[in-house]
């Protein structure tokens, strides 16, 4: 009997150690195949430079190695680069205020807050080139047009590279990914929101007997359109298919409160700083003709953040669930 509780001990201990030895083999591959899997992303990495890329003025430029402090001179640009995991070192601002005003107050970027330290260059309109130095960027990256003036004193600087306002959200995202070697998860962004914007105008198909005029307000309270032509809430193809009221000019253009009546749209949204189109429409309230458009009378006067100018991925996700929120009710 003692011999046989002897060798069942024996045989316990023998287990254990074996146990031990396959655990710690485990740990051990598993830490293996981690470094492994980091390795290769990091290989993966380096193998995409040095790399050329061709801006929007035809001009090619070479980075060779992946630029770690990525300098934006207009706020638009945060949203690209948020969305692509890879936060600016520095920013400007935006039509109005510096860029700080755009991280605490840019509803694309709420979610980001406190995410990143971002340096402040100051204005878009007014740049500083004594803060582009000191924020040591390894890129550049503008609007055509916009740094026309001083191009030549920032190239000193870093690469600039120029990305054209006017092009496609989907052909911004892929240029922005192309910097910093982000094209695979610009595709993936590109794709979801594609099917965000496409199932939003499925929902709003419904309600296509609904006409909508979004509007801006300009330095001294005048109403503005933004143009049929000029956004994707009025693009069929690729857009939300928005129903533009009779009268809606197809370029952004001043119209009067008496214009807006003949549009009468039934639905009004105001895509721009909140305080300012508060400050626009409370001068209105008093007027007879405002109190007698249908959106005023049904209270379908909407809101939508100035970020959502951008028309960026960000902004169109956000813009699909206000659209569904508020019209396909």
């Amino acid at each position: 009997m003692k011999k046989f509780m002897g060798l069942f001990v024996s045989l316990i201990l023998i287990i254990g150690v074996l146990s031990g030895c396959s655990g710690s083999n485990n740990k051990d591959s598993q830490s293996k195949s981690d470094n492994t899997s980091a390795e290769q992303t990091k290989d993966n990495e380096n193998s995409q430079w040095p790399r050329t890329i061709k801006d929007a003025t035809g001009k090619e430029i070479k980075f060779d190695k992946k630029p770690e402090r990525v300098v934006i001179l207009h706020a638009a640009f945060l949203d690209y680069f948020f969305a692509l995991e890879t936060p600016p070192a520095a920013s400007a601002g935006a039509t109005v205020g510096n860029a700080m005003k755009a991280l605490d107050e840019f509803e694309t970027l709420k979610p980001y807050k406190g995410t990143a330290n971002v340096m402040d260059l100051g204005s878009a309109r007014d740049l500083n080139l004594e803060a582009v130095l000191k924020s040591k960027p390894d890129v550049i990256v503008t609007f055509k047009g916009h740094a026309d003036k001083i191009y030549d004193k920032l190239a000193k600087i870093a690469p600039v590279v120029q990305i054209d306002f006017k092009d496609s959200w989907q052909n911004k995202t892929m240029q922005c990914a192309k910097i910093v070697g982000k094209e695979d998860l610009a595709n993936k962004i590109i794709n979801e929101t594609e099917k965000e914007i496409k199932n939003t105008k499925k929902l709003l198909e419904n309600h296509k007997d609904k006409t909508v005029a979004l509007l801006r307000v300009d330095g001294k309270g005048n109403f503005v359109t933004l143009g049929s032509k000029d956004t994707l809430y009025y693009n069929k193809e690729d857009g939300f298919n928005l129903s533009i009221p009779k009268g809606y000019p197809e370029d952004s253009k001043v119209i009067s409160l008496e214009g807006l009546s003949k549009m009468n749209p039934d639905y009004i949204i105001f895509r721009h700083f909140p305080e300012i189109v508060n400050s626009a429409v409370e001068k209105q309230k008093t007027s007879p003709v405002w109190q007698s458009l249908n959106a005023v009378k049904n209270d379908q006067i909407l809101f939508f953040d100035d970020s959502l100018n951008s028309e960026s991925p960000l902004a169109l996700q956000i813009s699909a669930k206000n659209l569904t929120k508020a019209i396909s009710k």
